[in-house]
């Protein structure tokens, strides 16, 4: 038989999906590895998508996403993000990633490259990849707040490098960049005339500041936003993201969409638009739980001895490591298997980001209280040299 494509067994799964499977053989697990709403979706939403269904709108809609998709959208970026654009820059993707992949798409030959943060969401990289392009991280480091270092980043652009990821709120960081840092992020990407992909995922996510738009202060076209209405409504299986950019960019991505998924589910589609349109006080009250979990969190790993970063968006935090000289992979294995505690390596972050674990605050305060006491527990009593010898064994 001829070998499989080198390309697809070029980049490994994510750690974190490991993770998951792993703890499958524990149905006592505490489970604070995934980034997945633990809040139903919101019944508006939902008795939109059976109205539907019923009345048989389940057809192929145009690959760019439903119009009155992409209007309520239009309206959303408007009272949202300082965002004014029309239906004809928009794209509906399925879930954020795949916009991301698209955007990629677009901007990415064989042999280029993109920067990407570190920590950062570790499907970004896996995504180029798939183009035979390269991916460079850039630091981003805990003594600055998550933010980028500008001047490694100068030092990092090539001839071949074609884009700046930003991601903001971060995944997995959980940091919010202001508006002098995504400014000298725009002004990074003129300088070198590259092209952007602005990530904001959890833009409805916000803690502390306010989440900003960089594309607001775009005069080139070479900003491309992604969003979604997975995080912020609870609908991660309804699978609907976003994309925002110019119309010759939409074009092509559409362009893109044809042969990969020809167009979004189209009952997500209206279940999308209810929730984009409806009453959003469903959404601020799932921010406000999520603030109150960051809080109740931060508190419990700070009694049990813990360092953490401070997340002041998305719904994340990272468990500093750094004393366990075997690396994230081998500490979340090791966890799993004593305490029962299922969280996600730092490794799937990037390099940078092995000094830590990612525990995810869409659990309730009662697993998150006895899954940081446990991470405590185990990371107090762990015997180091005896661990990473059992574990590279």
């Amino acid at each position: 038989m001829k070998p499989l494509s080198r390309t697809a067994n070029s980049f490994d799964r994510s750690p974190i999906r490991a993770m998951l499977d792993a703890a499958a053989a524990y149905p006592d697990a505490i489970h604070l590895e995934l980034g997945q709403p633990d809040f139903a979706t919101p019944p508006h939403i939902i008795e939109a998508a059976v109205n539907a269904a019923r009345n048989e709108y389940t057809g192929y809609t145009a690959n760019m996403g439903m119009l009155a998709l992409r209007q309520a959208i239009v309206t959303k970026l408007a009272r949202e993000n300082n965002l004014y654009v029309t239906p004809k820059n928009i794209i509906v993707t399925v879930g954020a990633m795949q916009a991301v992949y698209a955007a990629m798409g677009v901007l990415l030959d064989p042999g280029d490259s993109i920067l990407i943060p570190d920590p950062g969401y570790g499907n970004f990289v896996m995504a180029a990849s798939m183009f035979n392009a390269q991916s460079i991280r850039y630091p981003t480091l805990p003594e600055q707040e998550f933010v980028p270092d500008f001047a490694v980043l100068d030092t990092l652009v090539t001839p071949k490098t074609q884009a700046l990821l930003v991601n903001s709120p971060s995944n997995p960081t959980g940091a919010v960049y202001d508006q002098a840092t995504l400014r000298a992020c725009l002004d990074f990407c003129r300088r070198h005339d590259l092209y952007m992909i602005s990530d904001e995922t959890y833009d409805q996510l916000v803690f502390e500041g306010k989440h900003i738009s960089p594309a607001q202060w775009d005069a080139d076209g070479r900003v491309i936003s992604i969003f979604t209405v997975s995080k912020t409504y609870s609908m991660t299986g309804w699978r609907v993201g976003y994309a925002v950019a110019s119309e010759d960019i939409i074009a092509v991505m559409s362009k893109i969409q044809e042969p990969i998924v020809s167009c979004v589910n189209t009952v997500a589609q209206h279940a999308a638009i209810a929730a984009l349109e409806g009453c959003q006080d469903c959404a601020v009250e799932m921010r406000n739980n999520y603030r109150r979990r960051r809080d109740l969190a931060v508190e419990i790993a700070q009694r049990n001895g813990l360092q953490v970063s401070y997340p002041h968006g998305a719904f994340y935090m990272l468990i500093d490591i750094s004393s366990q000289p075997c690396g994230s992979l081998p500490f979340a294995q090791g966890l799993l298997e004593s305490e029962h505690v299922a969280v996600g390596p730092g490794c799937a972050f990037g390099e940078l980001c092995d000094r830590y674990i990612r525990i995810s605050l869409c659990a309730s305060c009662e697993d998150l209280t006895e899954g940081i006491t446990r991470i405590g527990r185990y990371l107090r009593h762990v015997s180091q040299p005896e661990l990473c010898s059992a574990r590279q064994a």
